[in-house]
C-alpha cells in the first residue's frame, strides 16, 4: 500500500473510530455512568480495553471491578464504562472489537494529568495489566472560541 494511501487510510479509519465510539458510549444503555452536576466535557480521556480471553467471565469481571474503582479518583468529575455496540446502521468503519471502553471527564489536562499518576491508577494498572492484550487511549481537549484553543490555522 503507498504511504499516502496507507495514511489516508489510517486518518480515516481513525476518525470513524473515535466519532463511533463516542456515538456508542454515549447511546449504550447497559453502561455504567457516573455523573455529577453540569460538567462540562473540557477534558476527554477515553480508553479502550481489549481482553487477552474476551470469553473468560472471571477476567471480564476483575476488569470492570477494576474500571469502576477508578470512579473514586476525585479529579474525574464524570465517568462511563461502556461495552460495544452493534446495530443494523453500523458501517465497516465501526470497531466493536474492544472488550470495555472507559470514558472520563476532567476539568482540564492538569486535572488529567494529577489522574494519571494517582495512586488508585497505578494500582488499577499493576492489577489488571495482565488482563488485556492491548489498550488504546484518545485524549481531546474542548475547543474554546473565547480561549482559541485548537487548531490554529
Amino acid at each position: 500500500m503507498e504511504d499516502s494511501s496507507r495514511r489516508k487510510f489510517l486518518q480515516k479509519s481513525t476518525t470513524a473510530l473515535v466519532a463511533g465510539t463516542v456515538m456508542t458510549t454515549f447511546a449504550n444503555l447497559e453502561a455504567e455512568a457516573n455523573f455529577k452536576d453540569d460538567v462540562p466535557l473540557s477534558f476527554v480521556h477515553h480508553v479502550f480495553f481489549w481482553l487477552k480471553d474476551s470469553k473468560n467471565k472471571k477476567d471480564y469481571d476483575k476488569l470492570l471491578a477494576g474500571l469502576k474503582g477508578l470512579g473514586k479518583i476525585e479529579q474525574i468529575k464524570m465517568s462511563h464504562i461502556g461495552l460495544p455496540s452493534v446495530n443494523n446502521f453500523d458501517k465497516p468503519v465501526t470497531d466493536a472489537s474492544y472488550s470495555f471502553s472507559v470514558l472520563l471527564i476532567f476539568d482540564n489536562k492538569s486535572d488529567e494529568e494529577k489522574y494519571l499518576v494517582h495512586p488508585l491508577h497505578k494500582k488499577f494498572i499493576e492489577d489488571h495489566k495482565n488482563l488485556w492484550s492491548k489498550v488504546v487511549v484518545y485524549d481531546s481537549s474542548a475547543i474554546d472560541s473565547k480561549m482559541n484553543i485548537g487548531i490554529k490555522f
